[in-house]
């Protein structure tokens, strides 16, 4: 918990919510919301929450699983709900819930919940103390405040070889080269949210696009994202810096596929490069009605492939159990 507490408030007085109409141009093929556009758009929710809280410029430090549970249609709103449940001495724990709203009826589905963790930064990007603390007053942000300080000493546990991994400039191994994208960007200003960092939110949005070209190339037909595994950023991009991007199809199940996407930050001009995230994408192939159709068998040959395929097995059974443990809990708003 932050010591310097200058500021209490309760978590319920965290609440930012957004609310996007969807319109064509927000959609994929399907005639729903763009995975991408749901990333970033929630990210940029949880951004404010933090924020303001903060009274300080904060970066996305990481990101537990999100699943897709329900779509949002074109004519639909978008309803982006973030909190802060928990405050260290840099970072806040957020959890934002997105629901598909009916503008006709009022009437919500829940399309996913997200749990995100945001530093406060200076202007070197580097962390700085929040002032604030968030106090857990009712049983039910008690409830909350316990599960983001669990969520927090498991990512604190997977980050542990930060700076081993930032070094780490190895693109991931596709189960087939054909099924592999490098794609270059160049960060600029536009791409940016404080101090000449770009917005996670930004380039979560290009490597949806990735995932989804890949996904298409192996189903031949729409693809829709249904999960993004937990992605922790190693290390901000800058303004004026390349992004490399290498996505590779790394799991064939029945409908579904797996893309590991890993993001290289380059300083072209002092020939310098960091590993800043990789993450996991779920996509699924989606026929015209809206439900899943099966993509074509992929045949595990060589002894590389088992063991990529075996490693991607395991994510899968991690994604499965955080899912079903979602369907069952649901969100729990703290109002």
């Amino acid at each position: 918990m932050s010591t310097g507490c200058t500021r209490r408030v309760r978590i319920r007085d965290t609440i930012v919510e957004n609310v996007h109409h969807v319109l064509p141009m927000h959609s994929n093929p399907i005639g729903t919301l763009h995975g991408g556009i749901v990333l970033q758009w929630m990210i940029t929710t949880s951004t404010l929450a933090s924020m303001r809280l903060a009274r300080k410029p904060t970066l996305l430090a990481g990101m537990e699983h999100v699943f897709f549970i329900n779509p949002i249609r074109v004519g639909e709103n978008a309803v982006f709900t973030s909190w802060v449940e928990y405050v260290g001495r840099t970072s806040m724990e957020v959890t934002t819930v997105v629901e598909a709203e009916d503008p006709s009826t009022g009437e919500r589905k829940l399309t996913t919940v997200a749990h995100t963790t945001h530093v406060a930064v200076g202007p070197n990007l580097r962390p700085i103390p929040v002032e604030a603390c968030v106090d857990a007053v009712s049983d039910e942000e008690k409830r909350l405040q316990e599960e983001a300080i669990a969520r927090r000493e498991r990512r604190a546990q997977r980050i542990s070889r930060r700076r081993e991994l930032v070094k780490d400039l190895a693109p991931p191994r596709p189960l087939d080269e054909r099924y592999v994208i490098t794609s270059y960007r160049f960060a600029y200003p536009e791409d940016a949210v404080f101090h000449n960092a770009v917005f996670a939110g930004k380039l979560m949005y290009y490597l949806d696009e990735l995932a989804g070209i890949i996904g298409l190339r192996y189903a031949h037909g729409p693809v829709v994202t249904a999960a993004v595994d937990a992605t922790d950023f190693y290390a901000p991009i800058l303004v004026g810096e390349s992004i490399e991007m290498t996505a590779a199809l790394t799991f064939v199940g029945r409908s579904s596929m797996e893309v590991t996407i890993k993001v290289i930050a380059r300083d072209e001009a002092r020939g310098e490069a960091r590993h800043t995230t990789t993450s996991y994408f779920t996509v699924v192939h989606i026929g015209r009605d809206g439900r899943p159709r099966p993509v074509p068998p992929f045949e595990v040959k060589e002894e590389w492939q088992k063991m990529l395929a075996e490693e991607a097995k395991k994510r899968r059974e991690v994604r499965l159990s955080l899912l079903a443990a979602m369907k069952e809990t649901g969100a729990l708003k703290p109002f």
